[in-house]
């Protein structure tokens, strides 16, 4: 313990002493060890650290499956539910929840609500409790109970001001008075953003009626049963349910998911593709630091000498260079820490909101573990081949007096030839995925969304059955709505749909056209095509061309002829080469005749869920003959319209007017979900400009690491030569051969280190495939583009030093010591 507390103080002498060495160390050390720690406190946060639950990997999500289609996880149907349920042996617990707005009314102004209908073992399958009161029981998710309900506790707080009688209270949703029987904890607002939630009943008709795929499922494993256990008994399941319902079950399967994968899927592609990114800038300050050290070792050998000629050996020498790069690493480490903590802030801030336990991301005891091992292990790797390097000099030669001890040729260096390379093709490397990323989100910048997202406002209603239960009332909303907005200064078109662009909503069916076959047993996935439920004019709202045809019709309503406008690539997969004009079109139940659509108007192709989305085939009905369409599913879908706004100047302007006219309409009606679709737009490039800020921000700092590197390497060497530059030129070399000679040895490295990054590149970039959009990850205008930067700055970074040479005076140069 002596010995190494010596060693440490010799150590901060040694570096004190040198402060511009340990200074430009320190900094490098920073960067890499910093950038390193942030994102690593957003790995930890996301993908490593346990859920806030008991027992999470018990825990596990059901959905059922298309057997013969990859990734096509579908939300479940509720007699299936029930059946899983009954027949399952191997689970503690199932429960269901979907999630519900309410308009929540009777204490101030209207306003909706985010909730979600839950199973009555829903809280203690997690297992949460209320902070307040209780949470649901047995028979409260059974038809004909008592309306129940339990508060989040930001909506208690919030509208409420934290009443402490709360649970004597009755509140109004949808219409509907709800008991208050609890209130969750802070924090808690499973499933996403909820902020009550209130039992999901299903009722006999339900289960016996089959109806669509709603509910997502959760369950719990019992002690020592396996994912693969529950797999394989929810396959068998799912095999019985096919055999006993063919039509509805046939070619259905089970998915079960772990909770955490479940909940990090997303994005954990994208954060262990960044968390590579900065382990090489990480290599690369490893690369410099280790060439300073070099550098640096090669004024040492004397004094290295004198110590092994007193009878140092060489395990003592080697072990006191590591202790003094070991003390370097951790003062690097204490500064990137502190630059973490500022990163930190800086990634959530930039990153997309989709980002999941965003609030479990930040500096705790695992990331400054991390950040302690990074040092240290940083310490060693780059200080071990320099200390062995210099523990091992040639005594004889220099404890003679007058015996210049210049180093040979810089390239005849293998070591410090080797680090050079490494950073410039790791720099390489990471500039190449740079390029790739802003190339890529140049390319979704400029796509083409289908309609014109300027000057336009959307909303959200919510209609209560209740109060619209019958068509006719949906439509005289509606009919009266869009009248009075229209009245309002500066609108131009308004229009609604039940499902817009961008907005995370979609639904799909069956159908096919008169000219089809019907589909075979199996092969109904075929026939399933995206529709969406407008009212006239929502074309002209939008900014979506109509190609051929028009537009709905005010007139076309359940009293007219059924009629349909689909979009152009529909268009051309059901009548290739025909005009689809007066084309007849219907949904396919097994056992039904629908009513044919006959096509009116063919628009545009819309990229529905984001940019990079590739467009689908869509077919659009008018909200006016939704009783057509024969389901009660799409009957709901016009109660909960997103109203959409072309104005002629700030689209914003207009919402306080459109709120006015709603509640002009129904009072009890609040306006929610308003944004414009510029907005929208931007949300969608949220997440590809986050990794492109960020791996533009790790390449620009390789970059300059491998200039600065580069630049001190050259500077050391050109001083270190000096007495041979002397004599060339004493000899008759021109500056410009001086010039020309320094030159060629760094950038011969330079090439070296560029051919090998080109192919380490043309290997790795194809793991950025899933990131990238409408680029390739082997683009060879980047590849050459990149690799001419690179040389161009590494050319910069060997001229200076070696234009210094060329101003060397032989007279002085001879007498160089």
């Amino acid at each position: 313990m002596e010995m190494l507390i010596q060693d440490l103080r010799y150590g901060l002498r040694t570096l004190w002493r040198n402060p511009g060495f340990t200074a430009v160390a320190c900094i490098v050390l920073a960067l890499g060890i910093g950038v390193n720690s942030a994102i690593f406190s957003v790995v930890n946060g996301v993908l490593l650290k346990p859920l806030n639950i008991k027992d999470p990997d018990q825990l596990v999500f059901l959905s059922e499956n298309r057997t013969q289609i990859k990734d096509s996880n579908s939300t479940v149907a509720p007699a299936n539910f029930v059946a899983w349920r009954e027949r399952s042996r191997l689970f503690e617990g199932m429960a269901a929840f979907a999630g519900a707005n309410f308009n929540f009314t009777g204490s101030g102004l209207p306003e909706q609500i985010s909730g979600a209908s839950v199973s009555a073992n829903f809280f203690s399958l997690l297992p949460f409790k209320p902070a307040l009161g209780r949470d649901f029981s047995a028979d409260e998710d059974r038809p004909g109970a008592e309306p129940v309900v339990i508060l989040g506790h930001n909506f208690w707080q919030r509208r409420f001001n934290s009443d402490p009688d709360i649970l004597k209270r009755k509140i109004t949703l949808s219409g509907n008075e709800y008991k208050i029987i609890g209130v969750m904890p802070k924090g808690f607002d499973f499933p996403t953003n909820a902020e009550l939630w209130t039992p999901l009943i299903i009722s006999d008709g339900t289960v016996n009626g089959m109806g669509g795929r709603i509910f997502n499922v959760m369950a719990r494993l019992k002690p020592g049963v396996s994912v693969a256990e529950a797999r394989a008994e929810m396959s068998n399941i799912a095999g019985q349910l096919a055999a006993e319902n063919p039509g509805f079950n046939a070619g259905w399967g089970v998915t079960v998911t772990p909770i955490h994968e479940s909940v990090v899927k997303n994005v954990r592609w994208t954060l262990l593709v960044l968390w590579a990114a900065v382990g090489f800038v990480l290599l690369i300050a490893c690369a410099n630091v280790a060439n300073l050290l070099l550098t640096r070792a090669s004024a040492r050998r004397r004094e290295i000498a004198i110590r092994v000629a007193m009878g140092a050996s060489r395990q003592r020498i080697i072990r006191q260079l590591l202790t003094e790069s070991v003390l370097l690493a951790l003062i690097g480490g204490a500064l990137g820490l502190l630059l973490a903590l500022w990163g930190v802030d800086a990634l959530i801030a930039l990153g997309p909101a989709s980002i999941p336990r965003v609030q479990e991301i930040g500096i705790d005891r695992w990331v400054l573990g991390y950040t302690l091992a990074l040092s240290l292990l940083t310490g060693i790797l780059f200080g071990l081949v320099p200390a062995l390097q210099i523990s091992k000099p040639n005594l004889n030669e220099l404890l003679k007096e007058g015996i210049r001890s210049s180093p040979a040729s810089f390239g005849s260096d293998p070591v410090r030839s080797l680090l050079v390379v490494a950073e410039v093709a790791l720099s390489l490397v990471l500039l190449i995925c740079a390029a790739l990323m802003i190339r890529s989100f140049v390319n979704l910048q400029n796509a083409n969304p289908g309609f014109d997202p300027r000057n336009v406002v959307t909303m959200q209603l919510n209609l209560l059955e209740a109060k619209y239960g019958e068509d006719q009332q949906v439509r005289d909303f509606y009919t009266e709505v869009f009248e009075r907005i229209r009245r309002l200064p500066g609108v131009t078109h308004v229009g609604a749909t039940h499902a817009l662009p961008w907005s995370g909503n979609s639904s799909m069916r069956y159908f096919y056209a008169e000219s089809q076959p019907l589909p075979a047993p199996g092969r109904e996935d075929d026939y399933n095509i995206n529709y969406r439920i407008v009212s006239p004019d929502y074309f002209g709202a939008m900014g979506i061309k109509v190609l051929q045809g028009h537009d709905f019709a005010e007139g076309d309503t359940a009293a007219s002829g059924a009629v349909t406008v689909v979009n152009e690539m529909l268009a051309r997969r059901l009548w290739p080469g025909e005009n689809p004009l007066g084309k007849r079109i219907r949904q396919y139940r097994s056992g039904r005749e629908d009513v044919w659509f006959k096509v009116i108007g063919v628009v545009g192709n819309v990229r529905h869920y984001w940019l990079g989305d590739i467009t689908q085939p869509e077919i659009y009905f008018s909200y006016k003959q939704v009783p057509f369409l024969q389901s009660t599913t799409i009957e709901r879908h016009r109660r909960f319209m997103q109203i959409v706004i072309r104005t002629n100047s700030d689209p914003l302007s207009v919402v306080e007017g459109v709120r006015r006219e709603v509640a002009g309409v129904d009072a009890e009606l609040p306006l929610y979900n308003i944004k414009t679709m510029e907005e929208r737009l931007g949300f969608s490039l949220v997440g590809p400009r986050f990794n492109m800020t960020l791996m533009g921000i790790f390449a620009v700092v390789a970059l300059i690491l491998a200039a600065i590197g580069l630049y001190g390497v050259m500077s050391y060497a050109v001083l270190q030569r000096t007495h041979e530059i002397g004599i060339r030129m004493a000899l008759g070399a021109s500056r410009a051969d001086v010039l020309r000679f320094i030159l060629r040895q760094g950038m011969t490295l330079v090439l070296v280190g560029v051919a090998v990054g080109l192919v380490v590149a043309s290997l790795l970039t194809r793991l950025l495939s899933p990131l990238l959009y409408e680029v390739s990850p082997t683009d060879p205008y980047i590849f050459i583009g990149i690799s001419l930067l690179l040389t161009g700055v590494a050319l910069f970074a060997c001229y200076i030093p070696a234009r210094r040479a060329t101003r060397v005076e032989p007279l002085d140069a001879l007498r160089y010591e």
